[in-house]
């Protein structure tokens, strides 16, 4: 079977990947458009979010999946793009140390949450020195890199397309291929054969710094107050991100790094240097839930997208199940189906 996918973020990525391993002839076209996601993100996966403490969607059925799939990439492209972390929280009120702990004793997430009275090799750097919780079962994938690996695999296979591929242009490529699949981020919002989904694009915004601290290169915890905290390598730690609702007709926003600098200051006590901004536009929906399946109009054009803020976690799973559903013809979860109620 012959698919073309359109667009290189982290859903086309994983889509293509799962594809080749199962034996599909796989083009990917990208044409390197601004603002797109995947290259500002953070690869955080987070089993415990949100001011309530709520366990992640399914995060017991898609961690398994995505650390297999992730090792796999790594194996068979030569790099280092998984390591699990630990994620540290400032819990600086008693409802907030009162609610975690609350949280903490639920079967649910027995192996995820705990306290602790000290941030490790990060305590000197930051000026609270209160209860912190700590959450297990996080990790981080390292996007850069597993992009920039990807794209040169396939570039080398002969298996990829440096253009931009309009929704227009793909019907003149469709007769080359038995399926195109968009994987196209946010500009899935202006696709003409997917119309009316429940999207609620947001900007997401970063800082790249650098701590002036010898020790920083060894930090590896991740912080989270107002902000994620999150150390990279060679010192660089990336910081972020607020979120702003935005709509395709609005001009992309000029990162608020004044707002994002201010947060920093609060929780960190040691200096530190900006060396880059990083902003992308997330193609969020309403019920958090990834979009895939077939155009009404054209059904050999397909979506895949929507995987929004937890695209490092859901990709995988979710790539999988629809190389699935296009090799074999099994059927599509209502979970995220496009007539989902």
């Amino acid at each position: 079977m012959r698919i073309l996918v359109v667009g290189q973020g982290i859903a086309g990525t994983a889509l293509a990947w799962a594809l080749l391993r199962r034996g599909a002839t796989v083009h990917v076209a990208d044409g390197d458009l601004p603002h797109p996601a995947s290259t500002a993100a953070a690869g955080l996966i987070n089993p415990v979010t949100g001011k309530s403490y709520v366990k992640t969607w399914r995060y017991d059925d898609f961690f398994p999946v995505a650390r297999r799939f992730y090792a796999d990439m790594e194996a068979a492209l030569g790099v280092r793009i998984w390591s699990e972390v630990r994620v540290l929280r400032v819990l600086d009120t008693p409802q907030a140390a009162n609610d975690w702990t609350a949280r903490s004793g639920d079967p649910a997430y027995a192996g995820l949450l705990g306290t602790c009275a000290h941030a490790g090799p990060w305590q000197p750097c930051v000026h609270y020195s209160g209860l912190w919780g700590e959450t297990l079962g996080a990790a981080r994938v390292d996007f850069p890199q597993l992009l920039n690996a990807f794209r040169a695999h396939f570039i080398r296979q002969g298996l990829f397309l440096h253009k931009k591929i309009t929704p227009e242009a793909a019907v003149g490529t469709a007769p080359d291929y038995d399926a195109v699949v968009f994987c196209e981020g946010w500009r899935g919002a202006l696709n003409p054969f997917f119309p009316n989904l429940p999207w609620r694009l947001t900007v997401g915004e970063a800082l790249l710094i650098r701590l002036a601290l010898p020790a920083a290169a060894s930090l590896c915890d991740v912080l989270k107050k107002n902000l994620l905290v999150i150390p990279l390598h060679d010192g660089l730690v990336w910081a972020g991100a607020t979120y702003r609702h935005w709509q395709p007709t609005d001009p992309v926003p000029t990162p608020d790094t004044a707002a994002i600098e201010y947060e920093l200051r609060q929780l960190l006590r040691v200096p530190f240097e900006v060396v880059g901004v990083a902003s992308g536009i997330r193609p969020t929906v309403r019920d958090r839930r990834p979009l895939m399946g077939s155009s009404a109009q054209r059904p050999d054009f397909f979506i895949f997208n929507g995987l929004g803020t937890k695209g490092t976690l859901l990709a995988p799973y979710w790539a999988e199940h629809l190389a699935q559903h296009l090799l074999e013809g099994s059927a599509l979860s209502l979970e995220v189906r496009l007539d989902r109620p």
